[in-house]
């Protein structure tokens, strides 16, 4: 797992060092820079002008990541040096899930790997054995009790993937993706993650919270925790690093997972704030912290 990641000149990330526990959430308001760092934490060797401080290319482009056991790899652009002691990445899977994507269905062919706005989650589900699909039927039943079941077929024309959901009252009645809530769908697109293959090391997803019941939101961030534990995922842990503006969310999450990200008025550059872990009212006070950007 990753423990820090170091930021240098990375858009409006001037100098940021971001520690990360299994499971991270990055909280603050809009434009702060939290999608900047889920990012961020992706290991590449490329980047575009606009990716620099200021636009400003003559100032070296710098990420540094230090794992767990003491490793660490460090990427200079314009590529200069790659110092590793010893060498090291990680695969990443980075998440921002859209409605209109995941309505849209998927292709003729089956995927093992969520697309990055889930317009492939037919495809992925139909990619499952056929055991795993009935576990995590049984599972979206037990969230939303009007449906039964989630199964998946073929269209006649194109042989595209196509999602669909029992009602519960009429086992004869199917309801197409465009027919269900967008909870349902952003559900079963969480649901699929820990049975994917190969599993990422890392998972950024960006407001997991959204179009969700409350009610809901606690075992999304459970389910999240369990692969983090990799008590989901077959033994193997999945690090992951969620971005949310919603407060809402503090209810549901450990003060030390929790960094508040917000931007320096002097000149715009993102700072991170750990928060008080040893306060009993830790929430009320990042609240007001949140309230106060």
């Amino acid at each position: 797992m990753i423990a820090s990641v170091h930021f240098e000149h990375f858009r409006c990330l001037l100098g940021v060092k971001l520690a990360l526990e299994p499971l991270t959430v990055l909280m603050g308001p809009t434009a702060s820079g939290k999608t900047t760092m889920l990012e961020g934490l992706q290991h590449q060797l490329a980047y575009e002008p606009t990716d620099f401080w200021r636009l400003d290319e003559k100032r070296p482009l710098s990420i540094e990541w230090t794992y767990a056991h003491g490793d660490r790899t460090r990427v200079v652009y314009p590529f200069s040096v790659m110092d590793t002691l010893p060498g090291q990445g990680h695969s990443t899977q980075q998440l921002a899930l859209s409605m209109e994507a995941l309505r849209a269905g998927g292709s003729s062919a089956k995927a093992t790997w969520l697309e990055r706005k889930g317009g492939n989650l037919a495809s992925v589900f139909a990619a499952l054995p056929q055991a795993t699909r009935e576990i995590i039927s049984k599972e979206l039943a037990r969230r939303v009790p009007s449906l039964s079941e989630v199964d998946v077929a073929r269209e006649l024309e194109d042989r595209s993937f196509r999602l669909r959901f029992r009602d519960r009252w009429s086992p004869d009645v199917w309801f197409g993706p465009e027919h269900v809530s967008d909870g349902v769908l952003w559900l079963l697109a969480l649901l699929v993650l820990p049975y994917q293959r190969p599993l990422p090391e890392l998972l950024t997803l960006d407001e997991p919270e959204r179009t969700l019941h409350p009610g809901l939101v606690r075992e999304v961030l459970e389910l999240l925790r369990a692969m983090a534990r990799g008590e989901s995922t077959g033994g193997q842990p999945v690090q992951v690093v969620l971005s949310t503006h919603s407060p809402d969310l503090l209810e549901h999450v450990r003060p030390e997972e929790v960094r508040l990200v917000s931007r320096e008025p002097s000149d715009g550059s993102v700072r991170v704030q750990p928060v008080p872990t040893a306060s009993l009212h830790w929430r009320r006070e990042c609240r007001e912290l949140l309230d106060s950007l």
